[in-house]
């Protein structure tokens, strides 16, 4: 395809969220069909809740908390991505921030459009949520930590320097610029994806705003958009 027909795609990502790790999956099987430049940006979820007043829907509502389970374990089969279960203190004591530090420092180090960066993500998000519902799960232990790096592909030594580059106030002031520019584009949940329209006004000017995109259900309108055909989460499937 032609550099020219690329779509610019900032993709904010929160490795404790699900719905965040069903929009990657399926954003990357569209990845060569759409050509799409995915550039993934680690945000922290929970500043961008207090900075825009929202709050999990768990919290506001009990029944649509208990409802998202079953909605995710629905979603997991129909997009077909594995996640087993959530853990049994998801919604609570769950912090990411040290995940999406890690990770931050991986994107500064490969780049925020890699493919190490992806992998990375898809292996923090299939640690959290690939396995059977842990209440003693801690995503902030360095041997959690260590393990996702290396599943991602990374050696241990890799590992371990991403880890202890999460430490530097630079990676640390990083994630927050990152989250506040989100929020300052108008974040407000994960995921929330940004597309640079190809569009032109009248004058031949781009149109200045991204477009915006939230959640994990928004495929058939980001197809309708940019005149790309939809095959379903899953397209390899869609064709048996």
């Amino acid at each position: 395809m032609e550099k020219d027909d690329r779509i610019e795609m900032l993709v904010c990502l929160d490795s404790a969220s699900p719905y965040s790790f069903f929009a990657l999956v399926v954003l990357l099987r569209y990845q060569e069909r759409w050509n799409l430049n995915l550039k993934l940006l680690p945000v922290l979820l929970g500043a961008v809740h207090a900075a825009t007043g929202n709050k999990p829907p768990s919290i506001m509502v009990p029944a649509k908390g208990q409802w998202l389970v079953e909605d995710m374990q629905r979603n997991a089969r129909f997009m077909d991505v594995p996640i087993r279960g959530v853990p049994a203190n998801f919604g609570t004591t769950l912090n990411s921030l040290q995940c999406q530090r890690v990770l931050t420092a991986i994107a500064e180090s490969k780049g925020y459009d890699s493919k190490e960066l992806a992998a990375a993500f898809l292996a923090f998000f299939r640690g959290i949520f690939g396995g059977e519902p842990n209440r003693d799960l801690n995503i902030s232990d360095s041997k959690f930590l260590l393990k996702c790096c290396m599943a991602a592909g990374f050696t241990e030594a890799e590992s371990e320097q991403y880890i202890s580059s999460s430490k530097d106030e630079i990676i640390k002031l990083r994630l927050k610029e990152n989250t506040a520019l989100a929020v300052e584009k108008g974040m407000f949940g994960a995921p929330t994806i940004y597309v640079t329209p190809r569009e032109k006004n009248l004058q031949g000017v781009r149109q200045p705003r991204d477009l915006m995109f939230f959640g994990s259900d928004r495929f058939e309108q980001l197809a309708f958009s940019f005149g790309k055909l939809w095959e379903g989460p899953n397209p390899q499937r869609s064709r048996l």
